[in-house]
């Protein structure tokens, strides 16, 4: 078996890394929801900084098994340290995050500087990797007095045995689509839909429920929708259809508006969201299974002195209220365990959905540093070996077809097969070849002395690239 294959693997299989996966499942799917807090935030991103790297560097042994040992790691550790930076200290390297991860279920990312206090834990991968080595060499453990050759650690055991073949086939065929399964199945970002609005009392109760959960939460306010407050259900509720002054309010079914009639008259809108900005907003969400989510689904009027209050369920979208002079205001979910804030309504071109734009971010990006690694290796002669690794880019370019023409002719979801696994596999090639690339070009001894320029170019020059992408696409 080759080295960098069966000594990654060992890797992912080492218990430390195992353990990370355990705390990473339970610690998502379990603690954060029974024991939310500081704690349990820290504790996920502390288990991905063990994980993450034998989980890259196994895959990239898989692809490119000839890659020297020393470069896949490296490759591996720093690629996850730098783009875990660049996820918590940039909030558009956030948005980002969110909107890649939310390809394999929605989820949200938060940029949190407090979070990098996490990376010293990258050490610990990396002892881990010795470790691993040294079993698999023969030496126990690879201490600093291990022999180490330009191209990587040595490749001859020291002793004979370790695990046989079938042992470490059933390991990466068992431990890699594990740890692939944890690190995506995440807890996935809230999806909370605003259901009622109703009276008890002289106060306005909404109520809202997350998607997996199983009865509603509560929202109370008591001067007329101004201020909010966390409550218990309320007694004898009350859905208000008419003020005392005769003006009647309805939702419309399917659209996100109210329309209002006064003494009997016709009904025309009191507040709207159109069509457009409706469709809009479904694809910046990103996390409904169909757009009917993002509809009026119960109202409320309320008395009080000066007029008279309107609040709204608006499904996804939370909740809307009508002033008493009768202006209207999103307030999303107000005093509830979720985001409070609603999603600005999009005032610009209708854009594609949020996942395809970051597939082809990813791919811009993807093939710029593949140039960069491809360029160091040429400078080293040993180009003529990967001059197709660039090629497979543009190539993948074309996976995004199908999503598109969909989110051109309705509104498509995240969820259906062709927007789900076609930009998931664009970004998977973009990832594997700056992966293989990087690590063989950082392997040669030759351009060694070259590629950091390389990358240092390219690393601009794509930072520019994805930021224009962004600002053209959305």
């Amino acid at each position: 078996m080759n080295t960098t294959r069966g000594i990654t693997s060992a890797w992912l299989g080492h218990p430390v890394t195992m353990g990370a996966l355990a705390v990473l499942v339970i610690n998502d799917h379990v603690l954060k929801a029974t024991h939310p807090g500081w704690v349990t935030g820290k504790l996920s991103d502390a288990a991905g900084m063990l994980l993450m790297p034998p989980l890259l560097a196994a895959l990239a042994g898989l692809i490119a098994p000839r890659l020297p040992l020393r470069a896949v790691a490296v490759t591996a550790i720093v690629t996850v340290g730098v783009g875990f930076t660049f996820v918590k200290m940039w909030a558009y390297g956030a948005e980002l995050a969110s909107s890649t991860w939310s390809t394999l279920t929605p989820s949200l990312i938060r940029a949190d500087p407090t979070d990098l206090l996490v990376l010293p834990l990258l050490a610990g991968a990396w002892s881990t990797l010795r470790h691993s080595a040294g079993a698999w060499l023969g030496y126990g453990t690879l201490g600093r007095g291990a022999r180490v050759r330009p191209e990587g650690w040595t490749l001859e055991r020291r002793t004979e045995g370790g695990p046989g073949r079938w042992t470490r086939a059933v390991r990466v065929a068992v431990l890699m689509p594990l740890a692939l399964a944890g690190v995506a199945a995440t807890s996935p970002a809230p999806r909370p839909l605003a259901d009622l609005a109703v009276v008890s009392g002289d106060a306005v109760y909404v109520g809202a429920s997350e998607r997996s959960a199983y009865s509603d939460d509560w929202s109370v306010s008591r001067d007329g929708g101004v201020t909010w407050d966390d409550a218990e259900e309320p007694a004898s509720p009350q859905a208000v259809a008419c003020s005392r002054d005769g003006v009647c309010y309805r939702v419309v079914t399917g659209a996100l508006a109210v329309q209002s009639s006064t003494g009997g008259g016709p009904w025309t809108d009191s507040w709207r969201v159109d069509d457009a900005q409706r469709r809009a907003l479904y694809r910046e969400y990103g996390d409904s299974e169909h757009i009917s989510d993002l509809t009026s689904r119960a109202l409320t009027v309320q008395d009080v002195p000066g007029g008279h209050v309107v609040v709204v369920a608006n499904g996804r979208d939370g909740f809307a209220v009508r002033a008493t002079d009768g202006r209207w205001e999103r307030i999303g979910f107000p005093a509830f365990p979720w985001d409070r804030a609603p999603l600005a309504l999009p005032t610009g071109p209708d854009p594609l959905s949020r996942p395809l734009v970051v597939t082809v971010i990813a791919l811009i990006a993807g093939f710029l540093l593949t140039v960069a690694g491809v360029v160091s290796l040429r400078r080293s002669g040993a180009s003529r070996h990967w001059w197709w690794l660039p090629a497979l880019l543009p190539a993948a370019a074309i996976l995004l077809v199908p999503p598109v023409v969909l989110a051109w002719l309705e509104p498509a979801s995240i969820l259906t097969f062709p927007a789900f696994f076609c930009p998931f596999l664009a970004v998977g090639v973009a990832v594997t070849c700056t992966v293989t690339a990087l690590a063989a070009s950082g392997a040669e001894a030759a351009a060694r002395r070259t590629w950091l320029g390389s990358m240092a170019v390219a690393v601009l020059v794509t930072a520019g690239a994805s930021a224009a992408a962004w600002q053209l696409m959305t």
